[in-house]
């Protein structure tokens, strides 16, 4: 009897351990007019969680994180300035919990604030860091810049986490505007915040005269090149015939470059080369066709080569050379490895994507490189939903019709039927 009595108390306290208790410490973050972060506490033996919303006003619940294996949630698509309910449970091996319940109420349109707090620190004749407040809501900000005299804007960063980053390849001397936005959701992005500085060292020379001041007289080999800048022309002349120009120029930040040669008088050809002078890509456009090269490139030193073809050339009349950075971010473009479903040997080593223009307007361009056959691009939005598919038909370059997305951060998915390389743009 006694131990029958022992048997039912260890049982019952069996029973009591192996309860999957309810998820607890809910809160609701980063709550903007049309999306918000459900959050919770993990629970000990839980194997997922199940997740649903609703309208405050409604009985029918939602399901939208089904059999997660995290902690948190966004909802997104929400009605401003509404009360919703939103609850979760514990599946455990062992059994479901009950469900845990909270509320929160979706802000006003136009609450996603502009960042403030701007300023710029670290300024050097070549450099900046561009700092900034963080925003109550804001997921990620975009940053661009632009020499104060020009009347076009640079990305520096398409989706950047951080409230800081780093300009470089910047012209001595020269005053530079730069703004920020936050963006709050796929359809929140704020309004600008702008602010201005000037780099030290000495004014540079005048880049509009013809020939220009880095087209010197000893930039026949790539020893005497001159030093130009990324995103600034430079303009020289191919005089006399036969003349070959070397520019070179550093970057800082691997990703893709165009390089341009425009405002050709005749049949000029354009060369890349690495910092040890072997060519690494080349354009050849018959006639004064502009040519233009687009690689993806590590950091480091590189050499632009500009030589005529045949007896093409002209004392009076200049190219214009022009080394444009597409990808300089370690966030947006850059690609990361998001699943290896091939072992090492089998994948190739080579195969990266970048995306431009990004932000992007109507048309999307997705540059492929390392695959030698048909790959498939998937497009999907913040909440993982599909929006666009389409296949490379084994060429490097695929446009993409983007022209009915909403704006928004997207994440692009390239798969070579070995691997998958993934990288985020924003839709303007």
């Amino acid at each position: 009897m006694r131990s029958l009595a022992l048997l039912l108390l260890v049982s019952a306290g069996y029973g009591v351990s192996a309860q999957c208790s309810a998820p607890t410490s809910l809160s609701t973050s980063s709550i903007t007019a049309t999306a918000g972060t459900a959050t919770w506490a993990p629970v000990s033996g839980a194997t997922s969680y199940n997740v649903e919303y609703k309208l405050a006003s409604s009985a029918d619940w939602t399901a939208f994180g089904f059999g997660t294996s995290g902690l948190q949630w966004t909802l997104s698509g929400l009605e401003p300035t509404t009360s919703y309910d939103w609850r979760v449970r514990a599946n455990c091996s062992f059994g479901i919990s009950s469900y845990t319940e909270t509320r929160f109420t979706t802000q006003a349109i136009g609450s996603c604030s502009p960042p403030g707090g701007l300023f710029t620190s670290n300024i050097t004749s070549g450099a900046a860091t561009m700092n900034w407040s963080p925003v109550t809501g804001a997921f990620a900000y975009s940053v661009e810049y632009k020499a104060t005299a020009s009347g076009s804007w640079l990305t520096a960063a398409s989706a950047t986490y951080s409230t800081s980053y780093n300009l470089y390849g910047l012209s001595a001397a020269t005053s530079y505007d730069w703004r920020v936005v936050a963006n709050c959701s796929l359809s929140e992005i704020s309004s600008y915040s702008n602010t201005q500085f000037t780099t030290s060292g000495s004014m540079p020379p005048p880049t509009s005269s013809c020939p220009g001041p880095y087209d010197v007289s000893t930039n026949g080999t790539i020893s005497g090149a001159a030093s130009i800048s990324v995103n600034t022309d430079a303009k020289g002349t191919i005089a006399p015939k036969y003349d070959i120009d070397h520019y070179q120029f550093t970057v800082s930040t691997g990703g893709t470059i165009n390089v341009w040669l425009t405002t050709l008088p005749g049949n000029y050809d354009l060369a890349l080369l690495n910092s040890s002078g072997t060519q690494i890509a080349v354009s050849k456009n018959k006639g004064s066709k502009n040519e233009t090269i687009s690689l993806i490139v590590a950091a480091g030193v590189y050499y632009a080569k500009v030589y005529p073809t045949g007896n093409a050339n002209s004392a009076t009349s200049c190219y214009t050379l022009r080394v444009q950075t597409v990808t300089a971010t370690k966030t947006i473009g850059t690609t990361t490895d998001v699943t290896a479903t091939a072992s090492m040997e089998n994948v190739s080593p080579k195969f990266a994507i970048n995306l431009f223009p990004n932000p992007a307007g109507d048309q999307l361009n997705v540059f492929v490189e390392g695959v030698d056959k048909k790959a498939d691009i998937k497009v999907y939005n913040l909440v993982g939903k599909l929006v666009i598919q389409q296949g490379s038909g084994g060429n490097t370059l695929t446009q993409l019709n983007i022209a009915k997305l909403s704006p928004g951060f997207y994440l692009v998915h390239v798969n070579d039927g070995k691997q998958t390389r993934s990288a985020k743009f924003v839709k303007k």
